[in-house]
């Protein structure tokens, strides 16, 4: 896992992002449009998703990345309950882009988060018991 972007859907409707590889071309983004494509396409064409993604070794990103982020985020907003994101607070310059790009996803339950506890607490309602245990087992790595 070290060093790639994972999406996988271990339990239930919960999607797991893991950014790792970070976000820094166009490319970049346009191979996390794949892999969030090869994991929904493993689900029910109706069935909705909830999303934990981890961008806590998210670094800032390229202006063309993050441009191009939001918009691709945003194709897939028929699919989403509800999303969250996990980022690091060690660069408040990233964690801003890191919102503006979320805020244009134009989702209105899309969140982006800090402190873990806060992402439990925002997904947690929409979760089964199996899904917030998978959750909390996530968001440990």
């Amino acid at each position: 896992m070290k060093n790639t972007n994972t999406v996988v859907v271990n339990v239930g409707r919960l999607m797991e992002i893991c950014v790792r590889a970070r976000f820094r071309s166009v490319d970049d983004v346009e191979n996390q449009r794949w892999l969030i494509s090869q994991a929904l396409d493993k689900l029910p064409p109706t069935q909705s998703v909830v999303i934990a993604a981890d961008w806590r070794w998210c670094e800032l990103m390229t202006q063309a990345a993050a441009n191009a982020l939001g918009p691709m985020i945003g194709s897939f907003n028929a699919r989403i309950e509800r999303s969250a994101v996990i980022a690091s607070a060690t660069s408040p310059i990233a964690l801003l882009q890191f919102l503006r790009v979320v805020r244009e996803t134009n989702h209105p339950a899309r969140r982006v988060f800090e402190d873990h506890k806060e992402m439990i607490a925002y997904l947690a309602p929409v979760l089964t018991p199996e899904e917030r245990e998978r959750l909390a087992i996530f968001l440990q790595a």
